[in-house]
């Protein structure tokens, strides 16, 4: 419990708290004018010293104290004993604590010379003696923090979803948070809200894969095919760049090609005329007529003559066959030795061109498989390139499959986990039960309607659900948050997930019927009285309906009442 907030200013008036129903009243002074209000006096700032003192953060409302040095003290109880913590508005970054020497053990490690200690470990302090938190539960990935517990326990906003100490509060820390409070097993939300990220994550990439939205990752078929492709060009350089010769002169050696080639025209021009002299002569031969016959004419020829011709004439005659004759074997040798001597020169020709060919063939080769040394360079680099793009398609290809197989295997642990964590819920059916009908009496108490606190399993974890059957307004969601709240401080008393205090500002109670005003007090009250836990609000005295402001345990936990006239309020300062 907490025993007493005080300052080390004079204008602020220390209050002490009792076991039980606490309250701070802002009341009217029997001479206060129009110009006087009851708000604005520090009941809100004075919880928020409080809750600075436990490891809050600086509220803007007393960040104007910090240059005159002010500092609040909070004596609350912690480990089995009372402890004082002290802390400055200006650079509080530690906390001063006094305690009893039996609590040296324990928090000795945590303090320096001074018996200062960092607010970080003032606040692992806090869970570990107010909620039983201990290090690995409130560190690491959405852990359970002593703070945000302390937030369910001092209420400074009027929240619409009891569930939640803010609107923005993150679905799966809400939920881990009440669990923990409920003593139930809170890994199991952590574990689950985990899961959901990721397998959102995944199912957000395979989303963006199958669209190519991303540059890195697209369709496996797409990058199956280009992967085929471009092991095709890779096998292609790579055969190139093993077959590749160095010339040292590649230009050369393009010259001699050109020469052979200038060379090997010539030498079938000149098979084209001996193959048409070879032709010609050829013919020439097939036309000359055979000896025999022709003597056999110049002999009937020259027996018709010597009816008609003197002797003397016959013999010229004779002389002419014989010319003739010789003529015509000469001709006929003369053709045949022609016609050698042109195949003859064809063959040593054609066996010319064939060696020509094989030389030029043999420098194309050359020039064809390999080149400078530049260009052995520059087919290697384009190898090389041709080697990471292969390489970045198969990790593209490896990832885009590691996500395939990791968005399974999520599904599959979610699964496992889901049914882990009803077996888990089944479990505590019989608790749960407990506070839902305790939420519901209290409901009950003040409305006269039904309420429900359920809890079920989605892919968070536990899903826990408030209803009331009646219609919602301002009133009834205000006394729905104080119902929760008191439900958990009396399950919870008994846990050691509670530390037995609540704290609810004033805002609490706006814009609630003086009926239901009247029966929530009531109900506070009889709640810290049967549990031994303790209650401490902030109330305009005005709110307080007069059926309870008489009530002697109202009148006895008023612990301090701030006037519309004093100057600065609770504090005693203007700032």
């Amino acid at each position: 419990m907490l025993h007493k907030i005080s300052a080390n200013f004079d204008s602020f008036q220390s209050i002490t708290f009792q076991p039980g129903f606490n309250a701070i009243l802002a009341a009217k002074a029997p001479g206060a004018t129009d110009k006087h209000s009851r708000n604005a006096r520090g009941k809100t700032t004075l919880i928020q010293a409080i809750n600075y003192c436990l490891g809050g953060s600086l509220p803007k409302p007393l960040i104007p104290l910090g240059p005159a040095g002010w500092a609040f003290t909070l004596d609350i109880d912690l480990f089995g004993s009372t402890v004082s913590v002290t802390r400055f508005v200006k650079g509080g970054t530690r906390v001063h604590l006094r305690y009893p020497s039996n609590l040296s053990i324990t928090l000795g490690p945590y303090l320096d010379d001074r018996s200062t200690v960092s607010v970080d470990d003032w606040k692992y302090l806090l869970g570990l003696g107010l909620f039983a938190l201990d290090r690995i539960a409130e560190s690491g990935e959405r852990a359970i923090s002593p703070r945000t517990l302390l937030s369910y326990v001092i209420r400074t906003e009027a929240v619409k979803d009891p569930l939640k100490i803010i609107p923005q509060q993150p679905a799966w820390s809400s939920r881990e948070h009440v669990a923990y409070l409920l003593n139930l097993n809170w890994q199991l939300v952590r574990d689950l809200s985990l899961l959901e990220e990721e397998a959102e994550t995944y199912k957000a990439i395979a989303k963006a894969t199958s669209k190519s939205l991303l540059p890195t990752l697209r369709p496996e078929p797409e990058l199956m095919l280009e992967l085929a492709e471009a092991q095709r060009e890779l096998d292609e350089l790579k055969a190139r760049v093993s077959g590749f010769r160095v010339v040292d002169d590649p230009q050369g050696m393009i010259a001699r090609a050109d020469r052979i080639t200038e060379e090997l025209k010539e030498l079938r021009n000149d098979a084209v005329v001996d193959r048409r002299m070879i032709e010609l002569y050829s013919g020439s031969l097939e036309e000359e007529p055979e000896a025999s016959s022709g003597e056999a004419e110049v002999v009937d020829l020259y027996t018709e003559m010597q009816r008609a011709f003197t002797p003397s004439a016959l013999e010229s005659l004779e002389a002419v066959a014989e010319f003739h004759q010789q003529l015509m074997g000469n001709r006929r040798r003369f053709l045949s030795s022609e016609l050698e001597r042109l195949r003859n020169q064809q063959s040593a020709r054609e066996m010319r061109i064939r060696e020509l060919m094989d030389a030029r063939n043999s420098i194309l080769a050359v020039i064809d498989a390999g080149g400078a040394l530049e260009e052995l360079s520059a087919l290697q680099a384009e190898a090389n390139r041709a080697a990471t793009k292969v390489a970045e398609i198969e990790t593209a290809l490896t990832t885009v499959r590691d996500v395939a197989q990791a968005q399974e295997d999520v599904r599959l642990k979610k699964a496992q986990l889901r049914t882990e964590t009803v077996r888990d819920l089944n479990g505590s059916r019989r608790k749960l039960d407990s506070v839902a009908a305790r939420f519901d009496h209290m409901m009950q108490e003040l409305y006269g309607v039904g309420a429900v606190l359920t809890a079920e399993v989605d892919d968070l974890g536990y899903k826990f659900t408030l209803k009331v059957s009646t219609s919602a307004s301002g009133g009834v969601n205000r006394m729905q948050l104080l119902c929760f709240d008191l439900t958990l401080l009396a399950e919870g008393v008994g846990t050691k997930h509670h530390p037995g205090f609540l704290i609810h500002d004033s805002v609490i109670f706006d814009g609630v019927d003086p009926r239901q005003v009247a029966a929530g007090l009531s109900l506070i009250q009889q709640t810290v009285e049967q549990s031994g836990a303790q209650y401490i609000c902030t109330m305009n005295n005005n709110d307080v309906p007069s059926s309870i402001r008489d009530q002697k345990w109202f009148q006895q936990g008023t612990r301090r009442t701030v006037l519309d006239t004093e100057e600065g309020g609770i504090l005693g300062t203007k700032f």
